[in-house]
């Protein structure tokens, strides 16, 4: 064992993996823990956590990189407390082929941030129909499947990739859209259509694809596992939850901003909050919130989605869909989740922690003794308002606002970020 560094004293150390919710004393080596101990100082008021797993994420690259690099993506991540991102490839080409998927694994590796949890096609082009070398992305320990932005349409498609997935626990993140209801729309289908005169997405727009999906797999007899991402109707949760409670392996994750927001933020604020899903109804909301507090919501996941100005700058039918999301994704989701549903805070990072890590299959580094440093130090109570940012966008509804929560440093290996600077 190396020499102590430093001893953080008196934080609250939140373990969801063990369990543990405690003031200690921790002593971090250059890399990794030394010990933790009872602490005999007062509390310090700090959380200490592991890194958040945000299982959600456009980086943008390649095609896009005027909104976003890999680099300003992962450093965007790492201010949020982020250190593993699942990269979805819904890109210009889009990752339906392994090449480029490890170059950009390896590239993102370089700048020595977050790690990138490479997420590439279900099916090449993301046109829903032909399925991408499953066992060859699996050969290189890639796991986790996604046409995200697009639904599997294929029910054919779908099969196939269940059991073909089922052979290496590989998974299938569904977005879930019925395209032919949602065509041609921008907002909630009820008070934001009407008010704003743009067309509107049903909730039945994503249910009924929950639906299908959900029936296929039951129908595959495979044993696969399905993934229903950013959900925003609660008859969507109640379908995932249920099929889990089944038997079936069926999981689910939802937004941040889906908790936070509804649709009268796209009515005031225009395109800044034009999502899809879209934001939905103040009851929709609520009620989301009150079934993430009782255990049945998997995990939470920004869906981090960086545009440019032009891009947004628009009207509502034709600005681009999607706001930025990982600097916010834990002071949002605690401040809601603390609030409104009660819950405990080991509670609610389990859900953008072990998780979502568990769903990516991706290595989870716990907080013990001799494991590597993958850890955020957070201060729960500090105002801050969110009026800069490391991404090369700033698309977000919580752009200027006051915020409470605040990541002050956070480690993977070693120190990356300190108090607003990269170390």
């Amino acid at each position: 064992m190396g020499e102590i560094n430093e001893i953080l004293r008196g934080v609250r150390l939140l373990n969801p993996l063990s369990g543990f919710d405690g003031i200690v004393d921790v002593a971090l080596e250059k890399d990794r823990v030394k010990w933790i101990r009872k602490t005999s100082d007062d509390p310090s008021g700090l959380w200490l956590f592991p890194g958040i797993v945000d299982m959600h994420v456009h980086l943008r690259t390649p095609g896009y990189q005027k909104a976003e690099s890999l680099e300003t993506g992962l450093r965007a991540a790492v201010a949020g407390g982020v250190t593993c991102v699942g990269m979805m490839p819904n890109t210009t080409p889009c990752l339906d082929s392994l090449a480029p998927v490890i170059a950009l694994k390896e590239l993102g590796e370089s700048f020595g941030l977050a790690e990138i949890c490479p997420v590439p096609c279900v099916t090449a082009g993301r046109a829903g129909k032909v399925c991408v070398d499953f066992e060859g992305f699996a050969r290189s320990g890639i796991t986790c499947f996604s046409d995200d932005g697009s639904p599997v349409e294929s029910d054919n498609a779908l099969l196939e990739a269940f059991h073909s997935l089922a052979l290496f626990d590989g998974v299938v993140i569904e977005h879930p859209e019925v395209t032919s209801l949602a065509a041609g729309g921008a907002v909630n289908q009820g008070q934001a259509s009407k008010e704003t005169s743009a067309g509107g997405i049903p909730e039945s727009a994503e249910f009924l694809d929950v639906e299908r999906c959900i029936g296929v797999l039951r129908n595959s007899d495979s044993g696969a596992r399905l993934h229903l991402t950013h959900l925003s109707s609660p008859e969507s949760v109640r379908l995932a939850y249920e099929a889990s409670l089944d038997g079936l392996r069926v999981t689910c994750d939802v937004t941040p901003h889906h908790l936070a927001l509804n649709e009268e933020a796209v009515i005031a604020m225009g395109a800044v909050a034009k999502m899809n899903p879209p934001l939905r109804s103040e009851e929709s909301r609520k009620k989301i919130v009150e079934m993430i507090g009782n255990g049945m919501v998997t995990a939470i996941a920004s869906d981090h989605a960086p545009h440019t100005v032009e891009k947004k700058d628009q009207p509502l039918a034709s600005a681009a869909f999607g706001i930025t999301g990982l600097e916010t994704l834990l002071s949002v989701t605690l401040d809601i989740l603390a609030r409104e549903a009660g819950m405990k805070p080991i509670d609610i990072i389990r859900l953008i922690t072990s998780a979502p890590a568990a769903i990516l299959h991706s290595a989870f580094s716990d907080i013990a003794p001799g494991k590597p440093l993958n850890m955020v130090l957070y201060s729960p109570e500090l105002q801050w308002e969110y009026s800069s940012t490391f991404s090369r966008s700033s698309n977000s509804p919580f752009f200027g606002k006051t915020l409470t929560g605040k990541v002050l440093r956070v480690w993977r290996r070693r120190e990356l970020y300190r108090e607003g600077e990269f170390v």
